[in-house]
């Protein structure tokens, strides 16, 4: 039996669900969709496997059977439709119980179109290595050749490289936030809430407009969206005069020598700063180039975050009951527009569009059509803050 221990990372999105949809005019039938489905999951046999518990591992023997693709006809449903809404729901307890795997693949038929969802547990897979596979899935399919991503869990930080009484001193010495229970209590309410709350407020913004606020500000995409969408929240809040901004960083080539080709979770959020209202995109620029550039200073956060976990150490390098609040004083960013999911090309061309993977997040960034807009997606209370009038 071989074994796949899963990290501090990945026990956090334990509970968790990513998935994406590609809606096209056409692709190729099952067989070939599955043939190359075999292919692009080969080097990952722990996805094949079953989720022990006990050991907090994936376990399996290398005689697994393939992960099936499931064909199902959708006819009476169209291209426009949440494609999510016609395939079964991926079922997290059954995969932590090991009655499921940790990937589900489905090809459905519509009245004017086909598409493929891919959906799995986020315990094994974050944003990058999730798309990864995908974008994979279509280049094997074409006929392209693809690199392996790798597989290695060691390279994740040990959490016992350093003593509780040495995590400490140091998150102390930061100043990170100590999590007191109220603030726990806070955290969850929150969390449920977002849960609960599935509608979203979108913004669209068109390649133009985008293009011509970067060659305005001096500053790329990324910080001219962060900034756009965090005054557009701030509207909301008149008297509210500064906010500190999160982004979701891949860690990969940043910190602890992890490589860009890691498979796994090594995504978390970063405290980029605290801004005024009247932040400039070029300030959020070089602020956040300085921050994701200091690979010491990530690789360390990244040893206190897995050996605060490690030690039950109630500390935390922002106050995370703040997130997905009534009144935030922290804004929250997942960018993924560097997965370009639009442009996924399983040999008959590219997708009408991408659905986003529906994840819990305070603002995303997203392209659904290629060459089309990026959508700045708000979600939760951050959502029904932007509908006030």
């Amino acid at each position: 039996m071989k074994i796949w221990k899963l990290s501090t990372f990945d026990l956090f999105s334990l509970d968790m669900v990513i998935k994406g949809a590609w809606v096209y005019n056409e692709l190729p039938d099952a067989p070939v969709l599955q043939a190359s489905l075999d292919a692009v999951l080969q080097p990952y046999p722990q996805l094949l496997g079953r989720y022990d518990e006990k050991q907090k591992a994936m376990l399996w023997t290398g005689r697994e059977v393939p992960i099936k693709l499931v064909e199902l006809d959708r006819r009476g449903h169209r291209v426009s439709e949440d494609m999510y809404t016609l395939v079964p729901e991926f079922n997290t307890n059954k995969f932590k119980s090991g009655k499921s795997r940790a990937l589900e693949a489905y090809r459905i038929k519509l009245d004017d179109g086909v598409a493929v969802i891919l959906q799995g547990a986020h315990a094994l897979m974050d944003g990058a290595t999730f798309y990864r596979i995908a974008n994979d899935w279509g280049r094997i399919t074409s006929g392209m050749p693809v690199e392996a991503m790798t597989v290695d869990q060691s390279l994740i930080p040990d959490t016992d490289a350093i003593t509780k009484e040495q995590t400490l001193s140091r998150v102390q010495e930061l100043g990170w936030c100590r999590i007191e229970l109220k603030s726990l209590f806070k955290m969850m309410f929150n969390l449920v809430s977002m849960k609960l709350t599935k509608d979203t407020y979108v913004i669209e913004l068109s390649q133009d407009e985008i293009s011509r606020m970067c060659e305005e500000s001096g500053a790329g995409t990324n910080a001219v969206l962060c900034q756009y969408a965090a005054s557009r929240l701030l509207e909301k809040f008149p008297a509210k005069k500064r906010f500190t901004l999160l982004e979701v960083t891949d860690l990969r080539g940043r910190a602890c020598d992890v490589p860009e080709g890691f498979c796994g979770n090594f995504s978390q959020p970063t405290v980029i700063g605290e801004f005024g209202r009247d932040v400039t995109a070029a300030e959020i620029q070089k602020v956040a180039s300085a921050i994701l550039g200091d690979k010491e200073a990530l690789s360390e956060n990244v040893q206190l975050s897995v050996s605060s976990s490690r030690y039950g150490l109630p500390y935390f390098m922002f106050d995370a009951s703040d997130m997905n609040s009534r009144d935030p004083k922290l804004f929250y960013v997942n960018n993924q527009l560097k997965f370009r999911a639009c442009e996924f090309d399983f040999g008959t061309g590219k997708p009408l569009r991408a659905q986003q993977a529906m994840l819990p997040d305070m603002i995303k960034f997203w392209q659904a059509e290629p060459d089309g807009p990026v959508q700045i997606i708000y979600g939760g209370y951050a959502s029904k803050i932007m509908r006030r009038k």
